[in-house]
């Protein structure tokens, strides 16, 4: 299957995605026509669990073999996003490996990079007998395009939180740090949702650069307000409905849910064969934002204050809520008295 416009196309639909594309579409049409090279990629990793590696191999639609091995680039001949280099899922190997992102990826024409994993303080990663910082640093230096992935590479996850005993930081801070003046495209989640990087690939591969909101996200992907637009528990909130258990029924305010201070579209894509995502089985713990997990802990203890964004307080909308919801109750209790009542007389 070659990356023509119809299929590329039909691949980003099954995604749930097109609307990826829907500024670019002239652009994407002339890219695919004119794509004669490869992006090559190399895909390192630092201090992480390696889960957005799982999560990128367990795509679907298309799958991971599909993505090796149909769904090919212009007349390259080459998949879409098999890497010349990764810890993970690569045949190669140790020295072998590392041969190849030399002989392949530092010399390739078009190279993309992509980051799994924080960036510690010299001394506590090390990649084939160097240390991680300069490893990235040097491949930093000759990229084409920066991909960080999960949240550990965008804004250092769970190996920066208190009290960061290694100085692990995100991908673009180590890179300001160092003085490499690059853009991050930055996907975050734990882990980060594979159609989130498939997507990302194909539109530099054909020429398309996403738009990035503050934090290096594209706002395709994270434009949108958890809570306020995408969320089907929200009916439940306006509704002064909550959840207070895990086998309760109702919006998962109460719980702690953090969805009203998270931009993402997990509630649109999902995981796990676009099947579930965190709301449906329990609550949002804000993975896609920054100085997560500390800013979002404890995690099961409701929101005080939601963000100032959104112009609302969460205790005053309780009340309010609360407020309509005994009125209700009154205005109900009325009208059954009255009904009552009508009853009564029609039967005297």
């Amino acid at each position: 299957m070659k990356l023509s416009r119809r299929n590329f196309m039909k691949t980003v639909a099954a995604m749930g995605a097109t609307a990826f594309l829907m500024n670019y579409k002239m652009d994407v049409v002339e890219a695919l026509t004119e794509t004669k090279d490869y992006w090559h990629v190399c895909w390192l990793n630092g201090a992480d669990c390696q889960g957005c590696s799982i999560s990128f191999v367990q795509a679907v639609n298309p799958d991971l073999i599909e993505i090796l091995t149909n769904i090919l680039v212009g007349n390259s001949g080459l998949p879409l996003v098999l890497p010349d280099y990764m810890e993970v899922a690569h045949p190669a190997s140790g020295s072998l490996a590392e041969k190849l992102k030399e002989e392949r990826w530092m010399k390739a024409p078009f190279k993309i990079l992509i980051c799994e994993g924080a960036v510690q303080e010299e001394g506590y990663c090390s990649v084939g007998g160097r240390d991680y910082t300069e490893v990235i640093k040097e491949a930093a230096e000759v990229a084409d395009a920066i991909i960080a992935i999960g949240q550990c590479a965008t804004f250092g996850g769970i190996p920066s939180g208190n009290p960061n005993p290694t100085r692990a930081m995100g991908v673009q801070e180590y890179l300001n740090k160092v003085g490499i003046n690059k853009t991050v495209i930055n996907l975050p989640l734990c882990p980060m949702n594979p159609d989130h990087l498939v997507l990302t690939l194909a539109a530099l591969i054909i020429g398309v650069k996403p738009e990035l909101d503050q934090y290096g996200r594209p706002k395709v992907f994270f434009g949108k307000n958890m809570h306020m637009e995408l969320c089907p528990y929200r009916p439940y909130y306006d509704r002064g409905i909550f959840k207070t258990r895990p086998d309760g029924e109702g919006c998962r305010f109460k719980m702690g849910c953090k969805g009203p201070g998270v931009w993402t579209d997990c509630a649109l894509r999902k995981f796990n064969n676009h099947l579930s995502f965190c709301n449906e089985t329990n609550i949002c713990y804000g993975c896609s934002e920054p100085e997560w997990p500390d800013k979002f802990s404890p995690f099961y203890k409701e929101v005080t204050a939601l963000p100032n964004v959104l112009g609302w307080d969460a205790t005053a909308i309780g009340q309010s809520l609360l407020g309509a919801t005994a009125a209700g109750i009154v205005v109900h209790g009325i009208k059954r008295a009255a009904t009552k009542g009508k009853k009564e007389e029609k039967e005297e």
